[in-house]
């Protein structure tokens, strides 16, 4: 098994999958992801998106 740690909280990835938890940003730029940091980015994401395009879902799903 191969043994990862997280770029952004340099945790070891449990059940290290390349195809789940390794991002390529650009041909120069690549990350590996544990989900809790995942999950995190997603939901900052999401509170940008609920600002930029205000619609009755996003508030609700933010509280925004």
């Amino acid at each position: 098994m191969i043994s990862m740690d997280c770029t952004l909280c340099n945790q070891e990835i449990e059940n290290f999958d390349p195809d789940i938890h390794h991002i390529d940003i650009d041909d120069e730029h690549a990350v590996d992801v544990c989900f809790d940091c995942f999950k995190k980015l997603n939901e900052w994401q999401g509170r940008v998106y609920a600002r930029l395009f205000p619609t009755k879902g996003m508030k609700k799903r933010f509280g925004e």
